[in-house]
């Protein structure tokens, strides 16, 4: 837990920084051109993976509410369906994946998450759109979720182990990423 000041002070400018990492991730994925509306690569998943890693639950899921919403002001699309879809995303994915955190490797952490993250998207995504083809999008979504998951988690790793170098803070030991 955080108790001092200081240490209170550090944990923000931590989060503050995940957050603009992973907002200026999201704004470029969004700038990556896609042939189905809910297949992005999931970069900024990558920071959300690693701080719920690192810092724990409660911390990815603002990093992902926040990242959300703050990438939808940059490209301008709050108050739209696209950021009810990636507000809906990030926190499904920052639940599912704090759940099962212990129970998962981070890899398995992440692809968890991404699943999540695509089906209340597409359940979303159905509501707004009704008469979307969901049964035919479902298996390519679930292919593409566990692939970009799996890219997600070992990128995550690799920054897990190493550290965040731009916050001076060290990495994760390999006991850390098994738990």
């Amino acid at each position: 837990m955080w108790k001092s000041t200081e240490e209170k002070g550090n944990r923000v400018r931590i989060e503050v920084l995940l957050v603009v990492l992973a907002t200026g991730a999201g704004v470029i994925e969004n700038i990556i051109p896609r042939p189905i509306p809910f297949i992005k690569p999931g970069l900024a998943n990558i920071i959300t993976v690693a701080a719920i890693v690192k810092y724990g639950f409660w911390t990815g899921l603002r990093v992902n509410i926040l990242r959300s919403t703050g990438a939808a002001l940059f490209i301008g699309t709050l108050a739209t369906p696209t950021y009810l879809l990636s507000l809906s995303g990030g926190i499904v994915s920052a639940l599912v994946m704090g759940s099962v955190k212990r129970v998962f490797s981070v890899t398995g952490m992440s692809v968890a998450g991404s699943l999540g993250s695509l089906l209340i998207q597409l359940l979303t995504a159905s509501v707004l759109l009704p008469g979307l083809p969901v049964a035919g999008l479902l298996l390519p979504l679930s292919i593409w979720g566990t692939l970009s998951g799996t890219i997600t988690g070992i990128v995550a790793i690799v920054l897990l182990r190493r550290g965040f170098p731009w916050i001076h803070d060290s990495g994760v030991d390999s006991a850390t990423l098994q738990e």
